[in-house]
């Protein structure tokens, strides 16, 4: 579902002079555990700046690391939902450091993708060991509502989607994504 913008004249450029991936991480059909693809689908029917691509990471991390380190982008933003003891519905935004993990912790990490799990954690992990992440990686993940199998968010998750859209914009646009969403 890549969804890649591309200048419409020689004045069209983004205001960040590299590549940038605005990507969801979640599973489909687990209500709020299903925001980023949710909001994804919903951005993507948007304009974005030149040298913006939108697209759908909801897969294993070794195979998302790969086409991380073969699209090469110079930032990225992921959109994410994850259960961690957090007020329901609340949103968090953060700039994942790089640092080095014990290489039973990559290996067990690399199990659980290979095993069909879908998380953000695993990615980050991975993705850090496999030097695939761009120099510049955000995430912007929400406290889920409800857990359970099905479709559809929940009305505290759908009522997010403007300041989810301002985050997404102001990080297409180049500009400093920071403090409280």
């Amino acid at each position: 579902m890549a969804v890649a913008c591309e200048p419409a004249d020689a004045a069209g450029t983004a205001a960040f002079p590299g590549r940038s991936l605005i990507a969801a991480v979640g599973h489909r059909f687990w209500r709020d555990r299903s925001a980023g693809p949710v909001w994804l689908d919903r951005a993507a029917g948007l304009d974005w700046p030149a040298g913006v691509t939108l697209d759908d990471y909801s897969f294993g991390a070794v195979a998302m690391s790969q086409q991380l380190a073969a699209d090469g982008y110079d930032r990225a933003l992921f959109l994410t939902a994850e259960e961690r003891d957090r007020e329901p519905g609340s949103l968090h935004l953060h700039r994942h450091e790089a640092r080095a993990h014990p290489p039973e912790h990559v290996q067990a990490c690399i199990s659980e993708a290979g095993g069909g799990v879908v998380a953000i954690d695993l990615l980050l992990v991975v993705g850090g060991h496999l030097r695939a992440l761009p120099p510049e990686t955000w995430v912007l993940e929400v406290e889920p509502v409800a857990t359970d199998w099905g479709d559809g968010l929940s009305s505290e998750l759908d009522a997010l989607y403007p300041r989810v859209l301002d985050h997404l914009r102001a990080f297409a646009a180049g500009r400093p994504v920071t403090g409280p969403p």
